[in-house]
């Protein structure tokens, strides 16, 4: 049941990242809405990913469900860190969308290699 949340989790974060770096600002961008009120939908977004990164490794942490040597996992570690650099990059808002789509690169890779690997398949209940 937990894989379930951990897969709705990711792809709410990555659907969101994505959906935001390149549907949502270039058509802000084409209107003359960004940076100024396009840069909020941004942070918005990224913070919603940073909240997505940290459910995902405490119900992995807590259930035992992800397999914390695999590289996903890694990779799920520095896209929490650098959604948390994000925000430490305020005043620059290029550098920030530089790392918006280091980020979604980064999601992009982990969505290829760790499809259902990484997470462990939830144990059936013991007969008896």
């Amino acid at each position: 049941m937990v894989r379930h949340y951990l897969f709705l989790f990711r792809t709410f974060w990555l659907g969101g990242l994505w959906g935001c770096a390149y549907v949502v600002r270039p058509l802000l961008e084409h209107r003359g809405f960004f940076p100024q009120h396009g840069m909020d939908v941004m942070h918005v977004m990224v913070g919603l990913g940073v909240c997505c990164g940290v459910i995902i490794l405490l119900l992995g942490k807590l259930y035992r469900a992800l397999s914390w040597r695999c590289l996903p996992v890694r990779l799920l570690l520095i896209m929490t860190f650098l959604s948390l650099v994000y925000f430490a990059l305020m005043p620059w808002w290029k550098l920030q969308m530089m790392l918006v789509h280091a980020i979604a690169a980064l999601g992009l890779i982990w969505l290829l290699t760790a499809p259902v690997s990484v997470i462990r398949r939830d144990r059936p209940p013991a007969a008896g």
